[in-house]
């Protein structure tokens, strides 16, 4: 039977989610962008008079569509309408369509990914089209066309303001939460007149955000196993491939569902309620993509790490239960893993800090986690799950690459000191984990516990971290005498924070709390690492900055710890 192949893939949909800049324009994407390959294709397909037997999906999730079909009329109806309901429901969502035709569906997808992949390259019309006497949204720069409350507005942000106002049933919030509405998710990071559903639940004056971005390991490769197994059973390929597309789905919703309950559902319980308004209360967070396997949410910063830490356990235990289900539907599937793991990186930012920047800065610390975690792979082939954070606390910067050798990285002569371990693990902690494999996220806590408590003399910490950049010598000598103060002091205080460093470092040099990350043997300088930048950011996001005494001014006196 000749099949026919029409694939639909949307791009750069970070970008067009975070445009504007403004929280309620990007839930208001969000939603779009959540809708656009479930209600909306339903619909379209219902308007078409079409049915599962008529059309076959292999892939419906992420922004993307993969049709199939024996009719090549019905596949032409169904792209002429679907692609013009997506111009208008999202003006300014950049897409490419490819259609193939071959003896099954797996070579009529081959044939139509080869056009696909030339279209990649090709910029498209932008409508509508600026002209010499055409007013442009101030926020976009883009051509106007109507004037809103927030002043000039081009077509896509128009739709953004229109639908954050909607409560749409089974939306992005509720893949979050069944019993939400969009109304217990904030909307604004600055207060507003709304009686529902406006500020930003931040904690005191804490104006820090973590957002944070997290999807999937090993998932290029895994679908190049499947592939191959396609390649001998050509006849598989719409139902296995819309089988495991599910599968990841379900288990990242699931994953998003139980950090949502485990830790955004009690602190919003916590709240106290708006005056007149008993059931009025926000989550501390805003969804801002959930597809396939990736997750983008904002979070209020002392919440950020918990959150991924629950997500990135939970997605792992869910994709080990899909997994088991797709080995007993296809008992001739070889090469499945037992589990999928994934990365996540959290960029913390000031509520005023530009999303899109945020957003790259997030992806780029994620990128980082997941490239650290693939040089620990097991025996199995299991990639730890691992995450990694920053916190921005410069005008501008680069993606964390750059931030790592810009901002965290002092050289010292012929050595070089990196203020951060960088990516942790969250498998449980293993004595002596580093140079030979990840720190683990746990050791990095428990430090962080120790060094928050008031019986603590931690003021040397952010000392220390301050001279390592300016001179090596006399961090050397505050680092002593840190100990020695603290030996006279509280030396139970001193053993268990030495005993720390070094279960999280996997060893520590005499005269520094850092770990050699490069022998000196090596044709580059030697490298070290300390823990005390994430200790002293963790510390800071979590609102114990005061009681860390890490953002107190320097005090250099040997007297005083």
């Amino acid at each position: 039977m000749h099949r026919h192949a029409c694939l639909f893939e949307a791009k750069s949909i970070q970008d067009y989610i975070l445009r504007s800049g403004r929280l309620r324009h990007i839930v208001g994407a969000s939603e779009l962008i959540d809708a656009l390959t479930r209600r909306l294709l339903d619909d379209v397909l219902f308007a078409l008079g079409l049915n599962e037997g008529q059309i076959v999906f292999s892939r419906r999730a992420g922004g993307a569509v993969y049709a199939f079909s024996a009719d090549k009329d019905a596949l032409d109806a169904f792209r002429d309408l679907w692609t013009l309901v997506v111009s208008q429901y999202t003006p300014g969502l950049e897409f490419l369509v490819a259609q193939g035709e071959g003896d099954t569906d797996y070579h009529a997808y081959r044939a139509a990914l080869q056009q696909l992949q030339v279209g990649r390259n090709r910029q498209p019309a932008a409508l509508p089209a600026g002209t010499p006497v055409t007013r442009y949204a101030p926020r976009t720069g883009r051509p106007a066309i109507v004037s809103g409350k927030g002043g000039l507005l081009d077509a896509a942000t128009a739709c953004f303001e229109r639908e954050a106002q909607r409560d749409r049933p089974q939306g992005l919030a509720w893949r979050f939460d069944p019993n939400s509405r969009n109304d217990d998710w904030p909307r604004n990071l600055e207060f507003s007149p709304e009686p529902q559903g406006s500020a930003f639940p931040f904690r005191g004056d804490n104006r820090y955000l973590g957002l944070i971005h997290a999807d999937g390991n090993g998932l290029g490769q895994l679908l190049m196993k499947l592939g191959d197994h396609v390649q001998s059973d050509p006849a598989s390929f719409t139902t296995l491939f819309a089988r495991f597309s599910a599968a990841i789905e379900q288990a990242t919703q699931a994953a998003a569902r139980e950090a949502t309950r485990q830790i955004l559902e009690p602190q919003r319980r916590a709240q106290p309620a708006p005056a007149g308004q008993p059931q009025t209360r926000v989550y501390p967070a805003r969804p801002i993509v959930l597809g396939g396997d990736d997750l983008t949410i904002l979070v209020r910063a002392d919440l950020a790490l918990p959150f991924t830490e629950a997500f990135l356990l939970a997605f792992e235990r869910f994709s080990g239960e899909e997994l088991t289900r797709m080995r007993q539907e296809f008992p001739g599937l070889k090469g499945l893993p037992h589990t999928l793991t994934a990365g996540a990186g959290i960029a913390f930012v000031k509520s005023n800090h530009p999303f899109y920047l945020a957003h790259e800065l997030a992806e780029s610390i994620a990128r980082y986690a997941k490239d650290q975690a693939k040089q620990h792979r097991s025996e199995t082939g299991r990639i730890p799950p691992s995450l990694c954070f920053h916190r921005v606390t410069t005008a501008s910067h680069g993606d964390y690459s750059d931030v790592r050798e810009r901002e965290l990285t002092f050289s010292a002569g012929p050595e070089a000191y990196i203020t951060s371990l960088g990516a942790y693990s969250l498998d449980p902690p293993l004595s002596g984990s580093p140079p030979g494999g990840l720190p683990a996220l746990a050791d990095l806590s428990a430090l962080a516990g120790l060094l928050g408590q008031d019986r603590m003399a931690r003021g040397p910490a952010r000392q220390i971290l301050t001279l390592i950049g300016q001179d090596l010598d006399d961090a050397r000598r505050r680092y002593a005498r840190w100990r020695e103060v603290m030996r006279t002091r509280d030396a139970g205080g001193l053993e268990a924070m030495l005993s720390q460093l070094e279960t999280l470092c996997g060893g520590l040099e005499e005269h520094l709390p850092v770990v050699r990350l490069r022998p000196a043997t090596t044709s580059e300088r030697p490298l070290f690492a300390t823990p005390l930048g994430d200790v002293a950011t963790w510390l800071a996001i979590t609102n114990r900055v005061e009681a860390a005494g890490m953002n107190q001014p320097d005090d250099r006196s040997e007297d005083r710890p």
